[in-house]
């Protein structure tokens, strides 16, 4: 074991390596006093053996300890925004951890426990959906202390999601071609063309908003959007063809003077707003399920029709830009609006039984009145 003190200029620094450290390391103890340097470097030489024995945390979780959770969580949002995350994934993951913290009462990492946590869930009245997508967030944040050394373990990684089976598998839905139809026709132009655009493409209300005049290829022998791979949600670049009828819209309503970076929406409507355009055109906001029309509820009638028009799942998925074909199928196809009664209607006919003279050895069954016997 090395532990000694030394100057380095007017300052004592202390020198220190462990029995079971493998490594010497060197810091300034930030006093000029010889003895108030040993009594320094001994207390951390303690400090570092109670450590090592599993006697008390590492410094850094004692440290984080004592930290406001906020203070914590910003760290973590500063890091994913570090790693590429895209901003409103990072601005998600902050309003529904700051809610979470809110809501459960926790101000400190000591506060924060699975009991707690679980007494607050059995009060709370939100959808069990949303309880389980606040305790995904949860979880992630506190996973992330435990990477980062400060928080020796998750608090809530026992806690269990809320057992959804046999509840609605959706809270949104997608809009008929009736309810399309009239929201589109009452709303006023700058709005129609952005309800038109994200039924039509599938665009996020984000990618909306950052769409240029010069990511739209109008003059192309096959009109398309190019959704920039810095404005879209898993940071891939898009390109998705465009309907015709969308293309001759985004011709009438493109400035003479429109420059490549000129927006091409200057703003898509929020909730409020949609809700009194569908109110205004007779279309309910929640159906008899509960499922709600929302502005994400275009991207899903987006996937759906692409269903109902017959195309592949594999182009589907594609054109939706997903990564598992679950998520298509599942989330962003409304099994309401599939055609289930005229699929079963094409099913083949039900055999005609055979008739009582029919010979034992008939093949056909007695179809069309005739019979197959085997030679």
């Amino acid at each position: 074991m090395i532990c000694h003190v030394y100057r380095r200029g007017r300052l004592y620094w202390g020198k220190l390596q462990l029995s079971h450290e493998l490594q010497l390391s060197r810091f300034p103890l930030g006093t000029t006093d010889r003895h108030v340097a040993q009594g320094k470097l001994h207390y951390i030489a303690i400090e570092r053996e109670k450590e090592h024995m599993g006697l008390i945390p590492p410094r850094t979780v004692r440290e984080a300890l004592a930290k406001p959770l906020l203070d914590l969580l910003q760290s973590f949002l500063d890091d994913m925004k570090a790693r590429g995350r895209a901003p409103n994934t990072v601005k998600k993951y902050g309003k529904d951890m700051r809610r979470g913290f809110t809501l459960c009462g926790w101000k400190l990492l000591p506060d924060v426990t699975a009991r707690s946590f679980s007494e607050w869930r059995v009060r709370c009245s939100l959808h069990p959906k949303t309880v389980n997508d606040l305790l995904g967030a949860l979880n992630s944040f506190f996973g992330w202390l435990v990477r980062q050394r400060l928080a020796l373990e998750n608090p809530l990684s026992h806690v269990e999601r809320v057992n959804t089976k046999g509840l609605c598998g959706q809270f949104r839905r997608s809009y008929s071609a009736a309810e399309l139809a009239a929201l589109l026709n009452v709303s006023p132009p700058s709005r129609r063309a952005v309800y038109f655009t994200a039924a039509y493409t599938g665009l996020r209300r984000n990618e909306l908003l950052c769409l240029q005049w010069g990511d739209i290829y109008l003059d192309a022998a096959e009109p398309f959007v190019r959704a920039r791979a810095s404005t879209t949600k898993n940071r891939k670049e898009a390109v998705l063809p465009l309907h015709p009828d969308l293309a001759a819209m985004l011709r009438s309503m493109r400035p003479p003077d429109a420059a490549p970076f000129t927006p091409v929406f200057a703003q898509v409507p929020r909730v409020d707003t949609l809700q009194r355009d569908l109110q205004a055109a007779g279309v309910p906001f929640l159906d008899g399920r509960g499922r709600r029309l929302d502005f994400h509820s275009l991207r899903v009638t987006y996937g759906t029709n692409l269903t109902l028009s017959g195309a592949l799942p594999r182009v589907v998925m594609e054109l939706m830009r997903h990564s598992e074909m679950s998520l298509t199928m599942k989330l962003y196809t409304d099994v309401a609006q599939l055609p289930l009664a005229s699929a079963v209607a094409k099913l083949a006919p039900v055999p005609a039984a055979c008739p009582e003279t029919c010979p034992d050895t008939c093949l056909n069954g007695g179809r069309d009145g005739s019979h197959v016997v085997a030679s």
